[in-house]
């Protein structure tokens, strides 16, 4: 017996497809197309994933009506996408008050070495200002000429 190649080809459609093949599409799970961006966003391969997205669809599935296939999976990875934001939270915190750890003491060591070049400039200064007042002095000494001497003549 022939079997046409339109039956031949509807029967191997029945088979994969089962009760599914005459019904306009299967009934998909409410929310599962949030569940399946959530997953997207959490996996660490996807560079355009974040854990503010992942939450948003996590929330938008678990927030669907009816029975959800995937309600515990979908919980549990909620508060450990939750988690993981509030360690990265702590994290840039532990970081920024690192860095702002380092900071003054580095500004502290220049603030010292200009205490340091202060002082040194003054003591400087004060050096000019008796080379200055020994300058004068004998200036003044070769201006004023001296008396003869008795002894000279």
């Amino acid at each position: 017996m022939k079997v046409p190649l339109l039956t031949a080809v509807m029967l191997l459609g029945a088979c994969a497809h089962g009760p599914t093949l005459f019904r306009s599409s299967p009934t998909p799970e409410p929310g599962a197309d949030s569940y399946q961006r959530a997953l997207a966003h959490v996996d660490p391969s996807n560079k355009q994933g974040t854990l503010d997205s992942a939450l948003k669809y996590f929330d938008l599935y678990l927030s669907s009506p009816g029975p959800l296939g995937h309600r515990a999976e979908a919980e549990a990875m909620r508060r450990l996408v939750r988690d993981a934001q509030q360690l990265a939270r702590v994290e840039a915190a532990l970081h920024q008050a690192r860095t702002s750890e380092n900071k003054p003491r580095e500004q502290a060591q220049p603030k010292g070495r200009d205490e340091e070049s202060l002082k040194e400039i003054q003591r400087l200064k004060e050096e000019l200002a008796k080379a200055n007042e020994e300058l004068e002095r004998i200036r003044k000494r070769l201006a004023t000429p001296k008396p003869p001497s008795p002894h000279s003549e």
